[in-house]
C-alpha cells in the first residue's frame, strides 16, 4: 500500500511543480548624473496598450519619454529601456511573458519580468489584468522614479531653478555622450539626435 502512494505523491508534486508564474525584478540604481529623459525601445509589434501604459506610467514617475526606433541600440541613449509582451490563447487572450529592462550608457541596470507560459494550461492565475501587471513590474523596477536625478522634478539638485533651456538641455546631454566612449558611428548617431531634438 505504501509503494501506491510514493508515486501518487511524486506526480503531485511534478503537477503542482508545473504550475508555477515566474516574476522577477531587480531595481534600477541609476546615477544621480543622469537627465530625466529615458528613451523607450519597443519590441516590434508590440500591442499598442503596453507602450501606452508604460509610457503614461514612466511620465507619472517624473521621466521624460522618447521614442525611438524597435531594435535600436540601448547605447542609444543615456538611459535607455527595451521592453517586450507577448500575449496568449487559451480560452481567452492574456499576457503571458513580459519583459522590461533599463540600461544606462548601454549597460544593463535593471530587469523586470514576467513569465506564465511555465504552467501550460493548467494555471487559472496565469489570466491577469495586463495594465495592472505592467504598473506593478514598472513600480517595482524604479521605486524612486527620476527623483534624484539632474532636472528631475522634485530633486534636490534643481530645487528652486527653472527647467533647463532647450540650448542648456543640449549641452548637458552631450556632456553626458562624450563621457560614455562610444564606437564613432554610435557617437555621431546620438549626438545628431541631440542636436535635431
Amino acid at each position: 500500500m505504501r509503494t501506491l502512494y510514493n508515486p501518487l505523491i511524486l506526480a503531485s508534486a511534478v503537477f503542482a511543480s508545473g504550475c508555477t508564474i515566474k516574476q522577477t525584478v531587480t531595481p534600477v540604481e541609476l546615477s544621480s548624473d543622469l537627465a530625466p529623459e529615458i528613451c523607450m525601445i519597443p519590441a516590434d509589434g508590440l500591442r499598442e496598450g503596453f507602450n501606452t501604459t508604460y509610457v503614461r506610467l514612466l511620465t507619472e514617475k517624473g521621466f521624460h519619454t522618447r521614442q525611438i526606433p524597435p531594435g535600436s541600440s540601448p547605447s542609444s541613449c543615456p538611459l535607455t529601456t527595451t521592453y517586450i509582451g507577448t500575449w496568449s490563447w487559451d480560452m481567452a487572450i492574456y499576457m503571458s511573458y513580459a519583459d522590461i529592462r533599463v540600461y544606462q550608457f548601454g549597460q544593463q541596470v535593471g530587469q523586470a519580468e514576467y513569465d506564465s507560459r511555465w504552467g501550460g494550461g493548467r494555471v487559472i492565475d496565469k489570466f491577469i489584468d495586463a495594465e495592472k501587471k505592467i504598473t506593478e513590474m514598472t513600480n517595482q523596477l524604479f521605486p524612486k522614479g527620476a527623483a534624484g536625478l539632474k532636472g528631475a522634478k522634485g530633486s534636490n539638485s534643481v530645487a528652486g531653478r527653472s527647467p533647463l533651456t532647450k540650448e542648456a538641455y543640449q549641452q548637458q546631454q552631450l556632456d553626458l555622450l562624450k563621457e560614455q566612449a562610444l564606437p564613432y558611428a554610435d557617437y555621431q548617431k546620438r549626438y545628431n539626435q541631440i542636436m535635431a531634438e
